[in-house]
């Protein structure tokens, strides 16, 4: 079996995730004042991911912090209020993919590759991605319920850095897979493991770390 192992923010989605979700706020069902109080704990962990501000933060962990901090805009809402609510997000999201990306998932398809949704977001919403884009496997951060209702109390997986080779490691039996024939998609360094694993790397407007390591080696750059 030889993988096509997509990630989904800033690879197929040329954005990130978490601000755009945040955008769609009005069909959450919590209140403004958790709305405005989550959305300014955000900002100091935005400025240190964007802008690289000095921290003894990696930038996997700043993205596990970001998440969990985000998860408190569920509380109170079901699983079909949570479903509903990123399945009217997949709609615009459909008209913002990263369409050279999207031909490369069309061409993993026609060349007998099996194709992977990588990503530390929300499950719910990369369901509905792959679903549209004929995803084989789709791999995302598992929200937690309870009653059918989102539990605040179980912090979620957020899939992201070396827990993403892991989690490949987890759905497919390694000694299977065509790892030389296979091949990543990523934008970022704290891809760099799932990176390496493939015979057939591709950085995808990759970060500087990233980029420096794709010209170094060889890697196409998309």
């Amino acid at each position: 079996m030889k993988l096509a192992v997509f990630d989904f923010d800033g690879t197929l989605f040329p954005k990130d995730t978490l601000p755009f979700l945040f955008s769609h706020w009005k069909n959450l069902k919590c209140t403004r004042f958790t709305y405005y109080k989550t959305f300014l704990s955000l900002i100091p962990l935005s400025l240190k991911y964007k802008l690289q501000i000095i921290t003894k933060l990696s930038k996997q962990e700043i993205k596990l912090m970001a998440v969990r901090k985000s998860n408190r805009l569920f509380i109170g809402m079901t699983e079909q209020e949570v479903i509903a609510y990123f399945s009217n997000c997949v709609q615009e999201i459909k008209g913002l993919l990263n369409e050279p990306v999207v031909r490369e998932i069309e061409r993993a398809h026609s060349e007998g590759f099996h194709t992977v949704l990588l990503s530390g977001a929300y499950n719910h919403l990369l369901r509905d991605i792959g679903e549209y884009l004929n995803f084989d496997t789709v791999i995302g951060s598992e929200m937690c319920f309870n009653n059918n209702y989102y539990d605040a109390d179980k912090e979620t997986e957020v899939v992201v850095g070396d827990l993403k080779l892991k989690k490949i490691y987890e759905r497919f039996d390694k000694d299977l897979i065509d790892w030389e024939a296979s091949r990543s998609y990523a934008d970022s360094y704290s891809d760099i493991d799932i990176l390496q694993a493939v015979g057939h790397p591709v950085a995808v407007n990759p970060d500087a770390k990233l980029r420096a390591i794709a010209v170094e080696k060889g890697w196409r750059i998309i």
